[in-house]
């Protein structure tokens, strides 16, 4: 755990020259302060003094201290009782750090994380509580943490007499057969069973693993519905259902507020892998440059780089190369001085690199930056400099660059729309975001995330039904996260019902040109095998070419000649 300096200070404090220090007495005693710094003749601390009410004022206990700039941090693990006087940035004293200082501020933290502990805890009760149905908790072994007060209306015993105790255990002496928590746990995946407990109950039991992030079983929550009348078990079937679906979202909102601090919202192995690099890069200096189609989420992970650097507590600027006129665009990054165009403000103004000195400047869809533009850009890179449109004077700047696009720069560079020395200097760290269809996993947690936000926005409490999921995944998301995002707020908004359903979804979901198989083909109808293949074939072409951008890169990414691309682009175009 580690602080900035500026928030420990103690700013009461009395600063006075060392041959003023006797005839201020009356000061001392009679002020507020807490300590005394004796100042040498270049203002600069000399002494430090600690005052108290039995301060011997002609023999003052001398505290041994270090000098320290209030934006540097200050570790609690390698904390060994120093005294720090604390200076800002031009050299002036702000305040004195000491053992006081860091033991008050580690107390408040600590009370604040109790006092969230207890709302949790309060939240999590009500939770178990708020069904007759029986909720059950255990940890990854099996042991059970927490069980509802509805346990011993089922079990015939007391909830507080089971805490602890382990459901190989208990399934053993018969209380249950089977228990469904221990075959996740042996699993690894969600279970629903028919359970017969020793009080001749029948119970319709649904347990689901909780993982962490090394996919390990963290706890198993389970829901045992009793089903012992027959008669209603069609009936209670789906409630038990629909309450199941109620705790998956429950637990998919802990994992959202969990994954809320990195800002990165993902569960695929694909994202997983990619989060592993970034995490490497963030803190060294290298310039990144970030692929991805449109809305896959390139200013997201932007931003994540900036946050865990040690950069975050610096701007972090962002501007669109495709989104400003070429005319304008180099007065918005590099400033201009006074009268440097018409129209421009008599007191000239800084420029966006400029504006993010100490922090990160995201260069969106570089690839749309006007080949003039590129050169200065390179020097910015090379020297960490700049002159303003209009100005003579070089601007030195400590800036990291960020560059992000959905256009391959290396075509770029051989069609001669793009510097090659830029590029090499862009193209430190590549790293390309997968789309939204290459890493379904990533869809569910992504649109239950949407889903709390927009509920939170419009005092909504919608929810999604498992065919609304299920059709997402299925969906091709040409617009990406973006998309996702866009579709959840118009749901949110226009949804008659709390429970979000399949007539609610906008129409692009139900073009089956637009759906796709989970593994990558959607069949809508029965036809000739030799139809289908062609069809197939002539699909895939057709997205190679567009994602590619030419049909020689859509033959490199299909693993064959151009010439094959051509000519079955044209025999299929007449046949189909």
């Amino acid at each position: 755990m580690r602080e900035i300096a500026a928030k420990l200070t103690n700013k009461n404090v009395l600063m006075v020259k060392e041959r003023e220090f006797d005839s201020n007495t009356d000061k001392i005693y009679n002020g507020d302060f807490e300590y005394i710094v004796i100042l040498d003749n270049n203002n600069l601390p000399a002494k430090l003094f600690s005052v108290r009410k039995d301060m011997d004022i002609k023999n003052p206990l001398v505290l041994p201290f270090e000098v320290l700039n209030e934006e540097d941090y200050i570790d609690f693990e390698k904390y060994d009782g120093e005294t720090f006087v604390a200076v800002n940035k031009d050299n002036i004293i702000s305040g004195v750090i000491t053992y006081k200082e860091i033991i008050s501020y580690i107390l408040k933290a600590l009370k604040s994380l109790g006092n969230e502990l207890d709302l949790v805890k309060t939240d999590l009760e009500a939770f178990m509580a708020c069904s007759d149905d029986l909720a059950c908790i255990t940890d990854g072994s099996g042991s059970k943490v927490r069980i509802s007060s509805s346990c011993e209306k089922i079990y015939g015993v007391k909830p507080e007499s089971l805490i602890g105790k382990n459901v190989k255990d208990l399934e053993k002496s018969g209380m249950y057969l089977p228990s469904a928590t221990r075959m996740v746990i042996e699993e690894k995946k969600p279970v629903t069973v028919t359970q017969k407990t020793k009080t001749g109950r029948k119970l319709l039991v649904t347990a689901t693993p909780v993982f962490d992030d090394q996919g390990n079983i963290k706890r198993v929550v389970s829901i045992s519905k009793d089903i012992t009348d027959e008669e209603k078990l069609k009936a209670e079937l789906k409630l038990t259902k629909a309450l199941l679906q109620r705790y998956e979202w429950e637990l998919s909102s802990l994992r959202i507020a969990h994954l809320k601090n990195s800002e990165v919202i993902y569960r695929s192995k694909a994202m997983e892998k990619l989060l592993e690099m970034v995490n490497k890069v963030a803190n060294v200096e290298s310039t990144v440059l970030i692929y991805g189609e449109t809305g896959v989420g390139k200013e997201v992970l932007a931003k994540y780089i900036h946050n865990i650097s040690d950069r975050s507590s610096g701007p972090f600027i962002k501007i669109n190369c495709g989104a400003i006129p070429e005319n304008l665009l180099e007065a918005e990054l590099f400033g201009y001085e006074r009268g440097a165009f018409t129209g421009a403000r008599s007191e000239g103004k800084p420029g966006l690199i400029e504006i993010a000195d100490k922090g990160t400047l995201l260069l969106d869809e570089i690839s749309e930056l006007p080949f003039s533009l590129q050169v200065k850009l390179l020097r910015v890179l090379q020297e960490r400099e700049f002159i303003r449109v209009g100005g003579i004077k070089t601007i030195s700047v400590d800036v990291r660059i960020i560059a992000a696009s959905n256009k391959d720069l290396k075509e770029l560079v051989k069609d001669g729309k793009f510097r090659q020395d830029l590029y090499y200097r862009l193209n430190v760290v590549p790293i390309t975001i997968p789309s939204l269809r290459e890493r379904p996993e990533d869809i569910p947690i992504l649109a239950h995330h949407f889903l709390s936000i927009y509920n939170e926005k419009y005092g909504r409490s919608k929810q999604l039904t498992n065919e609304v999921v299920e059709t997402f995944i299925r969906y091709s998301w040409p617009g990406n996260v973006r998309e996702l995002e866009n579709v959840i707020e118009r749901m949110v908004v226009i949804s008659e019902d709390n429970q979000i359903t399949r007539k609610d979804l906008p129409g692009e979901f139900f073009n089956k040109e637009e759906m796709s198989h989970p593994a990558g083909v959607y069949v809508s109808r029965l036809m000739p095998l030799k139809e289908a293949s062609a069809l197939v074939e002539y699909q895939l072409i057709k997205q190679a070419i567009e994602e590619g951008g030419s049909t020689y890169k859509a033959a490199e990414m299909l693993g064959v000649d151009q010439s094959t691309i051509i000519r079955k682009l044209k025999r299929y175009e007449a046949m189909l």
